[in-house]
C-alpha cells in the first residue's frame, strides 16, 4: 500500500481503515479486469506491474489509451452507480492489484480531505493526458504522433542508458499501433522515419529513444 500514489500524506487512521477494506488480487498478462459498458462497483489500484486501458471502435479495432504503472489508481469512482465503464482494462503484464468497494472508499474519503484531494489530483492528471492525446490526434503526421507517444512512455517507463533512454516495457509494433489507433504498416513506416533520424533504435526487441530530441521533433518540426 505504501507505493500507492493517492495514499500519500493521509492520516494514519485513514491508512489503517484502507488496509481493512483493500484486498489483493493477481492478474495474468492480458487478463481482463473490466470491460467497457460494464457496471463496476469497485475501485482498483496497481500494487505491482502495469495495466492497459483501451477502447474498441465500431470496426472492432483496439485503441490503447494509457499504460498505467505501479502505484497508480486504475479507474474512477462512479458516484452514480447506474453509470457504466467508458473503457476496458487488462493486465499489460503479470500484475498485482488492490481492490475495494466504491462505497467503502467514499466513506473514508468523507473523513480525510487529503485522500479526497489526492484522488481529485489523480483525475485531473488523467484529464490533462486525455487533452494532450486529443491535441496530438488532430491533423498531425503519424511520425509526430509516434514521437509524442514514445516521449510520453519514456518519461513514465524510461531507464537512462547514457545518450539513449530504454523504454522498460514490452512494446511491440502491433501494440504501439494499437496505442495510436493506426494500422501496423503505417506504424512501421513512421518508426522507420524516426530510426532514420536517429531518434529511435530497436535492439533485441527493446525500444530506445533520444528523449529530448523526440520532444523537439514533435513540438517544432
Amino acid at each position: 500500500m505504501k507505493n500507492i500514489e493517492v495514499f500519500k500524506n493521509i492520516k494514519e487512521e485513514t491508512y489503517e481503515e484502507l488496509k481493512n477494506i483493500l484486498t489483493t488480487r493477481k492478474l495474468s498478462k492480458k487478463e481482463i479486469l473490466f470491460y467497457e459498458r460494464e457496471i463496476t462497483n469497485k475501485v482498483y489500484f496497481i500494487k505491482e506491474g502495469k495495466m492497459s486501458i483501451f477502447k474498441i471502435n465500431e470496426s472492432g479495432e483496439r485503441k490503447v489509451i494509457f499504460i498505467l504503472r505501479s502505484g497508480q489508481m486504475i479507474n474512477n469512482i462512479l458516484i452514480d452507480e447506474s453509470k457504466s465503464n467508458t473503457v476496458s482494462c487488462e493486465a499489460f503484464e503479470q500484475t498485482t492489484i488492490l481492490e475495494c468497494d466504491s462505497k467503502d472508499l467514499l466513506k473514508i474519503m468523507e473523513k480525510d480531505f487529503s485522500l479526497t484531494k489526492n484522488i481529485l489530483l489523480h483525475m485531473e492528471n488523467i484529464n490533462r493526458r486525455l487533452y494532450r492525446q486529443l491535441k496530438n490526434s488532430i491533423s498531425i503526421r503519424i511520425d509526430k504522433k509516434l514521437a509524442a507517444k514514445l516521449y510520453r512512455i519514456s518519461r513514465e517507463f524510461g531507464v537512462d542508458k547514457g545518450e539513449w533512454t530504454l523504454i522498460n516495457a514490452n512494446l511491440t509494433i502491433t501494440y504501439i499501433a494499437d496505442m495510436l489507433g493506426c494500422k501496423r504498416e503505417s506504424l512501421s513506416r513512421a518508426m522507420k522515419i524516426l530510426q532514420d533520424k536517429d531518434l529511435v533504435k530497436i535492439e533485441n526487441k527493446k525500444v530506445y529513444v533520444r528523449k529530448n530530441e523526440l520532444s523537439a521533433y514533435f513540438k517544432y518540426t
